[in-house]
């Protein structure tokens, strides 16, 4: 935002260079983006944080100084509206629903003379980078931008009827004062006449209401629209202006009646207009909100001593009223007025106390001893498990917790299922992620054309819906993975091979039901009977719909269950004594599992095997057949044919017994 500092300067005095009131500003938390000189003119643009809509005005600008410097804060007065002697005109205006436009002061101005605007107003306007365009329009924008609260005004004679404001529908369309025929979405809030679309509220007015030099009786509409449709539509149509900058944050639900009798005040002054009907004003007043604060936790968050009055007086200084509780010497109750909208707990007045006061007057103090630096345990396993997935040829990627109901459905997943969130900054993005498996479709969807095999993993919290925990939803850590063009086997073996590097062991891969994204090849993985997490492969018509045609396996897992299962890989020295090495042919069932024939041959060959690995496998009439490569040794001694003999016939008695053919070859 931009204002000269010469109209800073009529609320507040000002003593202070530039360089050294946008300084003091900064340290306060309202940074100056730049500074301009224009002839004797200094003109400031600042950068406003998004929950300070209060300070997007010159009016909240000259408070936050009057703060810092201990000044007198004068507010421009405005002609009180009661009443009008004679209603002349009046003007009809509903709202479909309320949460579209909360609040609002409406009213008819008459006898207006519509021309160029005094010099005085035209040069404040160019120099906070608006053009003139006349004195009605050029006062409704210097309103807002004194107070803070966008307006707009229409012709009068050009509104047929009532007026009406709803969203609108898809295929509905206005042309803007800018000549352009839009085409509107479903849901931008709009207000029409009798006859037609007259307003794309909190964006740009219609064409066909406009005020022009033929104007003599408007209506002003100072409105609180709802901050989350103006921005929706405002991305949607790529329109963005100071008046919509302004209408997607939390304004003072207050302001618009004061702007009203403002705007009305100049218009009479500069235009010669007149208030010819009474001012309807919904939504007001607004009631002021209310806090309890104890004095000590002002100390016990900022770690400095403030004394009590020294609170109270950087508090009223910002606008709150406070009040000492009698019954308890350590708190005070302070109002909160209406355009701190960001103002919600207890912290948030601690963290104004500390920002007027100062940061940079904060006492320096030395630490007593050297600090240490000790990473958490959490910190070192998860380090171990990205360095464990990276040397297994896998990728890293970060993607987002926030996703759209669109991507949840590409996954197959139901949006009833998934945390939505209350006040989303970015409007398609208002469900937070179920699962990793999501952002990493979306990761290999956009790198499938480039590459034809590869793998990538992510570590990241996931949201669960209903499972609270200190009253927040469970956010618990995972490891995903997912592997394109690859088989079940080769993905289950580096899944075993990751949990075999973490020292986890005795695992078990058991077949489960579907369960979106992953298709009919799903395993749950489990460990000493604890349930780690899941492998499979995601389902046909979801990988169609990120134009992925490879096959696709996914493996998610818990982060926390994964470090209580951990445990130091233990190293033994090679074996002195020469290895032996012979294969197996089995023929198996088709469901026998892999896992059992490992204990099996484990059991019967006892401490003396060394090794176990699937060499080949086969279908055949129906069964399995596996190449086994056993290795066999002894710590003591060189291991004899008629030692190996007794191994031998052990190891296929438990093959046997688990309804297996083994044959030696």
């Amino acid at each position: 935002m931009r204002a000269p500092i010469s109209w800073i300067k009529e609320y507040v005095e000002i003593k202070e260079p530039a360089e050294k009131l946008a300084e003091d500003l900064q340290f306060s938390g309202t940074k100056v983006e730049s500074i301009a000189s224009e002839g004797t003119e200094v003109i400031f643009d600042f950068e406003i944080t998004p929950n300070r809509p209060d300070c997007l005005s010159v009016i909240g600008i000259a408070r936050e100084i009057a703060a810092i410097y201990q000044r007198k804060l004068t507010t421009p007065s405005a002609f009180s509206v009661t009443s009008v002697e004679k209603e002349e005109k009046s003007v009809q205006f509903e709202v479909a629903d309320k949460k579209l436009c909360s609040s609002y002061s409406l009213g008819v101005i008459d006898y207006v003379k519509v021309g160029p605007s005094p010099d005085w107003l035209a040069k404040r306007l160019e120099k906070s980078g608006l053009r003139s365009i006349n004195n009605i329009v050029d006062i409704t924008n210097y309103v807002m931008l004194e107070i803070g609260q966008p307006m707009h005004a229409f012709d009068y004679d050009k509104i047929s009827g009532a007026m009406n404001l709803r969203t609108s529908k898809i295929g509905e369309t206005l042309v803007t004062l800018d000549g352009v025929k839009r085409v509107l979405p479903a849901g931008a809030i709009i207000i029409e006449d009798k006859e037609k679309i007259v307003d794309l509220a909190g964006l740009m007015g219609g064409e066909n209401s406009e005020v022009d030099e033929s104007t003599q009786t408007l209506i002003l509409h100072v409105p609180l629209y709802n901050p989350l449709a103006i921005r929706k539509a405002s991305q949607y149509l790529g329109l963005r202006s100071e008046a919509s900058n302004r209408f997607e944050k939390k304004l003072d639900p207050n302001a618009h009646r004061y702007a009203f009798e403002r705007t009305a005040q100049l218009m009479g002054e500069v235009a010669g207009a007149k208030l010819v009907s009474e001012v309807t004003s919904v939504g007001y007043p607004h009631k002021e909100g209310s806090l309890v604060v104890p004095f000590s936790l002002v100390s016990e968050v900022l770690g400095i001593s403030i004394s009590k009055e020294q609170i109270k007086n950087i508090l009223e200084r910002l606008g709150f009223a406070t009040q000492h509780q009698v019954d308890k010497a350590d708190e005070f109750k302070l109002k909160v007025p209406t355009f701190r909208t960001d103002i919600e707990e207890p912290i948030d007045i601690v963290e104004e106390v500390g920002r007027i006061y100062g940061y940079n007057n904060f006492p320096k103090t030395l630490p007593s001893r050297p600090s240490v630096v000790q990473f958490p345990r959490q910190t070192d396993f998860e380090g171990k498990v990205r360095r464990a997935l990276a040397l297994l040829g896998l990728k890293e990627v970060y993607t987002g917790s926030l996703t759209s109901a669109k991507i949840l459905d590409r996954a197959g997943i139901r949006v009833e299922n998934c945390l939505k969130v209350a006040n989303r900054l970015v409007i398609d993005y208002e469900y937070l992620r179920p699962t990793l498996i999501v952002g990493l479709l979306l990761a290999s969807s956009a790198n499938i054309e480039r590459f034809e095999r590869f793998s990538l993993f992510e570590v990241g919290r996931i949201f669960e819906k209903n499972i609270e925990k200190n009253g927040l939803p469970s956010q618990p850590k995972k490891v995903a993975g997912i592997f394109i063009n690859y088989d079940f086997k080769r993905a289950k073996g580096i899944v075993e091979n990751f949990l075999g590097k973490l020292g986890i062991g005795s695992l078990e891969f058991m077949a489960t039901e579907n369960n979106s994204p992953y298709g009919s090849t799903i395993a749950k993985i489990s460990s000493v009977n604890k349930s780690i997490g899941m492998l499979g492969s995601i389902e046909e018509k979801i990988l169609t719909s990120y134009d992925i045609s490879a096959s696709t396996y996914a493996f998610e897992l818990d982060f926390e269950i994964l470090r209580s299962l951990q445990s130091e890989r233990k190293y033994k020295p090679p074996p002195k004594y020469p290895i032996v090495k012979e294969n197996i042919s089995l023929f198996v069932n088709q469901n026998t599992k892999f896992s059992n024939i490992r204990k099996a041959i484990r059991k019967g060959a006892g401490h003396s095997l060394f090794n176990l690995t699937l060499l080949e496998e086969k279908s055949v009439k129906g069964k399995r057949s596996l190449l086994l490569g056993i290795e066999y040794f002894d710590l003591f001694k060189t291991l004899e044919r008629r030692h190996i003999e007794v191994i031998r016939e052990k190891v296929l008695k438990e093959l046997v017994n688990i309804d297996t053919q083994p044959r030696i070859s």
